[in-house]
């Protein structure tokens, strides 16, 4: 197996991703908002690259069953049922409903690897269910982090190398890293003692404090809080379970959280 991630967001070519399984990582906020609103028992969720295509499709669904969420300049938008915050996200307002959803960076980061042979969406929330589910297809990976407005994300390579981490010590056999694999692993063994340090020097991270969205980043970087691994096809994001689980499964919120300050 051949683990590779892709350190800014642009589009790789189709062709290399035919036979690879991708994981999508936008932990602040977008791949945690989608694993904790599937966990929360979303029915699925949508993601789509502006604005007015979410009004659009919403049109298409049932009143009352439909939500949309997703940000602006990492602000809810006008008109929206929910925002960006994974915290929005809870069963009282989630479970049973379909969630379309729209970001900056993390809902055109799934279209651009579309062509994937699997292709997941992996966060701090279920990044050991991630590192199973990489094991389990026995196929190469590729990371794909959403980045930050087409540029390098700090938080989201930290959490591939963290995937990486994780698959080398529980896979049990050779995995093979490409050289910005390697720097991502690096990189994560830098801050693993404190994500949320890394999450307060990065630059998203601090423009999200600025807007007051600072508690967002201490409940990002808790550790496999769910087993479930959201799986992206047609257009579609719904739940992959592990074996043992049931549909709607979620281990408690606030298990295994990140370690260090505010974690």
């Amino acid at each position: 197996m051949q683990v590779d991630i892709q350190l800014l967001p642009v589009p790789p070519i189709p062709s290399l991703l035919s036979t690879r399984a991708i994981v999508v990582i936008d932990v602040l906020r977008a791949t945690s908002v989608i694993v904790h609103a599937i966990s929360q028992g979303a029915l699925e969720i949508i993601p789509v690259a502006t604005v007015e295509e979410a009004f659009q499709m919403a049109k298409n669904f049932p009143q009352g069953a439909t939500l949309l969420g997703g940000e602006r300049g990492s602000k809810k938008i006008k008109g929206f049922d929910l925002g960006n915050s994974p915290r929005e996200y809870i069963a009282e307002r989630v479970m049973g409903k379909r969630v379309i959803l729209t970001t900056t960076n993390g809902t055109k980061a799934f279209h651009s690897v579309s062509s994937g042979r699997e292709v997941a969406a992996g966060s701090f929330f279920n990044i050991g269910a991630t590192a199973k589910w990489c094991l389990d297809l026995n196929r190469d990976i590729l990371l794909f982090p959403s980045g930050d407005g087409g540029r390098f994300s700090l938080e989201d390579t930290i959490c591939g190398g963290m995937l990486i981490d994780q698959v080398i010590k529980i896979g049990g056999k050779p995995v093979a890293l490409t050289d910005s694999a390697q720097s991502a692993h690096i990189l994560y063994q830098r801050f693993e003692n404190n994500l949320i340090e890394a999450f307060h020097v990065s630059c998203h991270g601090k423009d999200l404090v600025t807007k007051g969205f600072e508690d967002d980043l201490a409940y990002c970087a808790q550790i496999d809080i769910t087993d479930i691994v959201p799986t992206f096809r047609d257009g579609v994001i719904r739940a992959h379970l592990a074996p043992s689980l049931s549909p709607g499964a979620c281990l408690p919120v606030g298990r295994g959280e990140g370690k260090g300050e505010g974690e």
